[in-house]
């Protein structure tokens, strides 16, 4: 656990934009780290999807997520960082929330300041208060039981406040021990700048527009460490498991499949056959 959150605060501490990987399960972990990415994200929404089958509402629990991101740490030796969803309750809930997810392996823990629903279909509940967020936040960074974890303070403030009290959230935000600042809804060079002169944290965004999406310097330059670019790893897999199942139910051949299927040595790889080979000849001497 040590050294993923050192190499996740190495990420943070560099003036470069790093690229995350969005996985949403142990085996696209353990693909991540085969492509030696430096950080992985867990978004909530692929996370509920693959691994209870359920959308991106409320049928969701803290025990859930640490369940697996506790298989994802046991496959894959990576820096995780997950979305922890608004700390699953109040202050006192997530400082259990916190040391949950630090003893399942997680390296930065998001957390976030949008009211989650109460129900499906209703209309978006809007923002915690800036001093119950506060709160949280500095409950959250006092729960560490390893200073190396990260707490990130995730707002959505940008998208649902006007500009200055967006900025002035972020400022209180900052003062609360967390150690970096996740941003979503950004919509303008000119917010990130004006972010980037409101807090000396590094920031995290998921996907912002094209026009600074493709300039990496700029991102840099104002503070943005970590990238997130969607979660295409999730959907590419979804069409793949669907085509191929739907061709064989349709009366297709397993010989039209091959173009799309990983290779031998690929699986022996994700699998870590060799590996567990070498081992039973080590150790398995009868």
């Amino acid at each position: 656990m040590s050294k993923a959150r050192e190499r996740f605060r190495s990420v943070l501490s560099r003036d470069t934009c790093t690229v995350a990987a969005n996985i949403f399960d142990p085996l696209s972990a353990r693909i991540a780290e085969m492509l030696d990415y430096e950080v992985c994200f867990l978004s909530g929404s692929v996370g509920k999807a693959a691994n209870l089958g359920v959308p991106d509402l409320v049928m969701y629990n803290m025990s859930d997520a640490v369940d697996y991101c506790r298989r994802i740490t046991r496959m894959a030796d990576v820096s995780l960082m997950l979305d922890g969803e608004d700390g699953f309750g109040n202050a006192v809930n997530t400082i259990r929330t916190v040391r949950e997810f630090e003893s399942a392996g997680v390296s930065a823990i998001e957390i976030e300041d949008s009211k989650p629903p109460d129900k499906f279909d209703c209309p978006d509940p809007g923002l915690y208060s800036k001093t119950e967020q506060v709160g949280k936040l500095t409950a959250a960074s006092s729960a560490r039981r390893d200073p190396g974890t990260v707490i990130v303070a995730r707002t959505a403030a940008l998208a649902q406040c006007p500009l200055e009290e967006a900025l002035d959230r972020i400022s209180a935000y900052s003062a609360t021990g967390v150690e970096a600042i996740r941003l979503t809804g950004i919509k303008t060079r000119e917010q990130l700048i004006a972010v980037h002169q409101a807090t000396n944290l590094p920031l995290t965004t998921l996907s912002p527009p094209t026009e600074i999406l493709n300039d990496r310097p700029f991102l840099a330059e104002n503070g943005l460490r970590i990238l997130m670019l969607g979660n295409p790893a999730f959907s590419v897999a979804v069409k793949g498991i669907y085509d191929c199942l739907n061709h064989l139910k349709s009366g297709g051949t397993l010989e039209d499949l091959p173009v799309s299927e990983a290779s031998p040595e690929l699986l022996r790889e994700v699998s870590r056959i060799d590996e567990l080979t070498q081992l039973q000849s080590e150790y398995l001497t009868e």
